[in-house]
């Protein structure tokens, strides 16, 4: 399978020829081809409309949409409400408001891509990311598992991720949730949405949200030996964090018009958001701080224009913009040393890792256009354009003499994703979408050089331009449905990983794309046994062949077994197999129970090193990736418990993740670090009060207190209780 033009047109030709050969109204209604008109009498007719989410299931790309809906009472965010998702892991390293990484299908980090109502959340800033938004803001989550709608613009390979927040949808005149929720480690979390449209259309909503913990929550480490200077790692002592506390507060406020002649929507917003973060420590869990700390102030205006049928009917249009300006302060002035007991040492050192008081400014901003024409009731057209930049500088910095090079240099992203696609749809019986998209990016940023043997950094800049392309089909067959498609795609590298964070993450302005071969098959069976049973599985194969892979790794700088930053570098081709499968079985409105499973075969299938020599991980598993997981969740529903209209419902979810490497198995093998398996159990009671207006939910999370690791081995919260109180009005009068 060299040539993938060739296939992609003979894939084209099978699926399109049907349609050719048989154009003809099979509806079994009046026809004006010729034929004798016939009437059929209907003794009863029953309409049934599909939901939002069992509309998107349904669509030819293998996504999952999940109900967020009925998760509102819950203290989940965003990012843990999509764990019951097969193929999906949540990848932390610590508690609230700890970096999270979001796996799909073994690919993390911005291999996948998320949105927010088709917008990309890209650069929205720290204070706006998916373990801090709760998952009240949401009215349903579509997780792309393989192929990427043109719809959205993306450079991605992973898949991507759309937070539906159900504002656009919004017809009430009146509405507001509000929750606030309390649990161990000192944790309060907050969130607020109200809004109000008038007769005339016009609108205004209030969103507002908090997130605070201490994250004093104990773990397993050795300890500093001061007197020694030394880590002996064969004594493990149980310590507790001392110096992780996190915050964050965000406001977005909205107005505008809505359903009017010349536009369905034309709202303007404001978000505006801050957050502090004490870093306990590095990449590693061995390295410890005990002063060292982010803060971050984000302001982004936007404005969004929506109209159905512009100037012709069938022709959508679409338009946002945005501009996100982000600053970012880093502080690291500390003299002393910490160990995990919390004592400290003198050491006259400027800094815990690198001496620091620095301010930097980002601004990010972004502009998507989206044109949809539907040719009759079978054909659509889509034309979808993004384009996005960043630039960084420094703002301030309050030690001039502890600048580098890179501190001063301009760093520079500026990226355009164009996709063109026709899906052609043959009485809702099998449909099919061909795409093309075009990807361009410029950068400038520092670029490392080896001069004399010594390393320097030089102001570089890059231009990449590629195309890529693709077909997605699904054929509906009574109870199942098959899905199946391919594309060549590019994933473009991200500000992130071009010029890091400026502090634990290092920036790579050598960055190339990565471009895959993507193959996805998806099997779907959805089954009402009786009025009573219903049952849904799901089965998906997934085949990914990567060049440029981007690979985060941890890097040592003070010491040659001490890690302190993390980097990103290309690892030439990496083959990722993956099968999951999940089924899901209710009866009536009692009970609800699923499971699902998730095995990923991610390897190295690179055979040679760049000098040529033969590569010592050709074929070994990648490390630092779980590759078999799963998870198991039943709920009881007790209807009109105690009193009318009251309801109970009680749920048990476990989590399991197999054992994996920190490193390549083969050096594993020579005594380097496991990750242990992990299984964990949640409990959850919520009691639901006046049909939904007052709702009260308890939670155990990690209810035997399992020792649970993600990123580098880096220990999460154990046991945790929490409380969530929330009050819903709605008036559609």
């Amino acid at each position: 399978m060299n040539n993938y033009k060739e296939i992609f047109y003979i894939v084209f030709f099978l699926l399109f020829m049907p349609a050719i050969l048989k154009a003809r109204n099979t509806s079994g209604v009046d026809t004006v081809d010729g034929g004798k008109q016939s009437l059929v009498e209907l003794n009863e007719v029953v309409i049934e409309a599909k939901s939002k989410v069992q509309t998107v299931r349904e669509s030819a790309y293998n996504v999952v949409a999940i109900d967020a809906k009925a998760l509102q009472n819950t203290t989940l965010d965003l990012a843990h409400a999509m764990e019951k998702v097969s193929g999906v892991k949540i990848r932390e390293s610590g508690g609230l408001g700890s970096s999270t990484q979001f796996s799909l299908n073994g690919f993390t980090g911005r291999h996948v891509k998320f949105f927010m109502d088709g917008i990309p959340m890209e650069g929205m800033g720290a204070s706006f990311q998916i373990n801090n938004i709760p998952v009240n803001l949401a009215e349903r989550i579509e997780i792309y598992k393989g192929v990427v709608p043109v719809g959205f613009g993306a450079d991605a390979i992973g898949g991507a991720v759309n937070i539906v927040t159900g504002q656009n949808n919004r017809r009430q005149r009146t509405f507001v949730d509000a929750s606030y929720s309390y649990g161990s480690f000192n944790t309060h979390r907050t969130s607020v949405s109200a809004g109000h449209t008038t007769k005339n259309g016009l609108m205004v909503e209030l969103i507002a949200y908090q997130n605070y913990s201490d994250n004093t929550y104990y773990i397993d480490n050795a300890v500093k030996d001061f007197e020694l200077g030394q880590i002996d790692e064969s004594k493990i002592e149980r310590v507790r964090r001392f110096h992780d506390t996190y915050h964050n507060e965000t406001v977005i406020l909205k107005a505008g018009l809505v359903n009017k002649k010349f536009a369905d929507r034309l709202v303007f917003s404001l978000n505006a958001g801050q957050s502090h973060k004490d870093i306990q420590n590095g990449v590693i869990q061995n390295v410890v701080y005990g002063q060292k700390f982010n803060e971050s102030q984000t302001l982004m205006p936007s404005v969004q224009y929506v109209k159905r049928n512009l100037f012709v009917n069938g022709l959508d249009f679409r338009l946002t913009a945005s501009l996100n300006k982000n600053m970012s302060h880093n502080v690291d002035t500390a003299t002393y040393i910490y160990n995990w007991r919390g004592e400290s040492k003198y050491d006259g050192s400027r800094g815990e890792q690198s001496y620091q008081d620095s301010e930097f400014d980002n601004k990010n901003w972004n502009t998507t256009f989206n044109a949809t024409y539907r040719i009759g009731e079978r054909q659509t057209l889509m034309l979808n354009n993004v384009l996005t930049s960043f630039d960084r500088n420094m703002r301030a910095a309050a030690f001039d003499d502890a600048l580098t090079a890179t501190d001063t240099m301009p760093k520079v992203s500026r990226k355009n994703v164009a996709g063109l696609s026709y899906l052609f749809n043959y009485n809702n019986k099998w449909n099919v979408s061909a795409f093309a998209k075009h990807y361009l990016q410029y950068s400038k940023g520092p670029r490392a050089v080896t001069v004399d043997t010594r390393t320097q950094y030089q102001l570089a800049e890059e231009t990449f331009t590629a195309t890529g392309y693709g077909v997605a089909g699904t054929v509906f067959l009574k109870d199942v449905q098959l899905k199946l498609s391919y594309e060549k795609a590019y994933r473009l590298p991200t500000d992130s990983e071009l010029f890091g964070d400026e502090d634990l993450e290092q920036g790579n302005a050598g960055l190339k794309a990565e471009n895959s071969d993507n193959y996805n098959l998806n099997l779907s069976f959805n089954k009402e046994i009786s009025r009573k049973h219903f049952i849904y599985a799901d089965a998906g194969f997934m085949l990914r062949n990567t060049k440029d892979y981007i690979r985060r790794i941890a890097e040592a700088v003070k010491s040659s077994t001490q890690a302190a930053y993390a980097s990103h570098v290309n690892h030439g081709y990496v083959r990722n197999i993956g099968v999951n499968g999940e089924v899901r079985y209710s009866y009536a409105n009692l009970v609800a129970a699923g499971v699902n499973v998730t095995y990923q075969d991610i390897r190295d299938n690179e055979p040679k090193l760049q000098s040529k020599s033969e590569s010592f991980t050709y074929r070994i598993r990648m490390p630092n990736m779980p590759y078999f997981f799963g998870n198991a969740d039943v709920e009881l529903k007790l209807q009109n418990f105690l009193r009318e209209k009251n309801h109970l419902n009680i749920g048990y979810a476990a989590n399991y993740v197999h054992e994996f490497t920190l490193n390549f198995e083969n050096i594993a093998a020579r005594g380097k670090k496991m990750v242990p398996s992990q299984l964990s159990h949640d409990l959850s009671a919520t009691y639901i009060i006046a049909d939904g207006r007052y709702n009260v939910a308890l939670e155990c999370r990690n209810l035997t207190d399992a020792n649970l690791y993600d990123n580098f081995s880096l220990q999460k919260p154990g046991r945790a209780f929490y409380v969530k109180f929330r009050y819903f009005f709605i008036n559609n009068k």
